[in-house]
């Protein structure tokens, strides 16, 4: 749907004519606001608001939602246009108020409202976001905006996806899927940085019969850089803070033939407790194959969909420090296992060195502990609908 609404103040001037040498008559001023059009009924969605004139000047103009939300905008170079910044909320009414000036000086006020028409039922795109809002994230945090729809104009999806920072970073947005876009900065956040993303998506259409119905916005903290450094050759884990190392301990990883891929994961999530079995890891579903296993883990943190955790293990702790036993995870005793756990946020970064195996598979299909941060930054660029990197809008 494309569609304008339209102010139109007809100031219509009045004259007197009169013999050659008769001084003109001229009128006391200006007749009334004659029609408003595009006011008082449905406007559409996809375009912002614009407001005009004839025959005076506007000298202000206040459009808010009915719950009191300004839709801002500016007055035009000529004076007798108004346009709003952004596009109307589909679905909202809004009451507008309008000043001008005639050729004779007189202020004229014109009040009315308009209602934004609703993005049809099965056409509204609609998403969910990490990080979660005001959350505290680690330095490897990507943002990420899952589509419930499949957005096939990328290209006007992501030109209405800004991101803030304080300090600014350089970054980009890159589209795993047509449901899923991401954005990372170049190098890992600075600890300590403001960022806030905002979706302007209402009006703006996704693809064929598919519309944003709204805006979102999110905001999130970078906290201390926390990195942990697992070494597959020493079976070992050191956790640095700012630079300082906090922690060295003894791991044990995947047997060579699972061996733990090398590569830089952030961490996804995290479960106190869970199950984890040989048949959800697609290695074996039979009971009777030596590889089978059905196990409840302790102090589980997820750093790929694929399956890689760091969890404790009491079972391999007579391995670790000594050699890598497990079926790809990162293998922790209890009590440094619970350590991790409390310490372990969204984004925090886990790198894997000395491994046989590498990331390769998983980048290419887009599994989300590994997909930002083990490609390089080029090809990460290229992902992105627009094809730049970006500086970040300042906060």
């Amino acid at each position: 749907m494309v569609g304008t609404a339209s102010l139109v103040a007809a100031l219509t001037l009045s004259s007197c004519g009169g013999s050659d040498d008769e001084e003109p008559v001229l009128p006391r001023q200006a007749h009334a606001l004659t029609q408003l059009e595009g006011v008082g009924g449905e406007v559409g969605f996809s375009e912002p608001l614009a407001l005009a004139v004839n025959g005076g000047q506007i000298d202000t103009a206040e459009v808010l939602s009915t719950e009191g939300d300004p839709l801002e905008g500016e007055i035009g170079d000529d004076g007798r246009t108004w346009t709003s910044n952004t596009r109307p909320e589909p679905g909202t009414s809004y009451d507008v108020s309008v000043t001008a000036s005639d050729h004779f000086g007189e202020v004229h006020t014109f009040d009315d409202e308009l209602t934004v028409a609703e993005v049809p039922e099965g056409e509204r795109l609609t998403l969910a976001m990490l990080p979660s809002n005001e959350s505290e994230v680690g330095v490897g945090a990507p943002i990420v905006v899952q589509f419930d729809q499949p957005v096939t104009d990328r290209e006007a999806v992501e030109r209405e996806m800004q991101v803030s920072s304080d300090p600014q970073v350089v970054g980009s947005w890159h589209w795993v899927s047509d449901t899923e876009a991401r954005f990372r900065p170049k190098e890992y956040w600075p600890a300590g940085t403001s960022v806030a993303l905002d979706l302007e998506l209402n009006g703006v259409q996704a693809g064929e019969n598919l519309w944003g119905g709204r805006s979102y916005h999110l905001e999130f903290e970078v906290g201390s850089e926390r990195i942990a450094e697992v070494d597959a050759d020493d079976y070992e884990m050191n956790v640095t803070v700012d630079g300082e190392t906090e922690h060295t301990w003894d791991t044990s990883l995947g047997a060579p033939e699972f061996a733990t891929r090398n590569g830089t994961y952030v961490v996804l999530e995290k479960f106190k407790d869970r199950n984890m079995t040989s048949c959800n890891a697609n290695i074996t579903c039979d009971e009777s194959d030596p590889d089978y296993y059905d196990v409840d883990t302790d102090w589980a943190v997820r750093l790929s969909y694929s399956g890689t955790f760091v969890h404790s293990a009491p079972w391999s702790e007579e391995s670790q420090g000594e050699d890598n036993v497990s079926h790809g995870c990162i293998n922790l005793n209890d009590a440094n296992g619970e350590t991790f756990f409390a310490m372990a946020r969204y984004g925090d970064v886990v790198t894997v060195e000395n491994s046989t195996r590498e990331a390769d598979d998983l980048v290419e299909r887009g599994d989300p502990g590994m997909v930002d941060w083990n490609m390089s930054w080029s090809d990460y660029v290229a992902g992105s609908a627009l094809g730049e990197e970006i500086t970040t809008n300042e906060l």
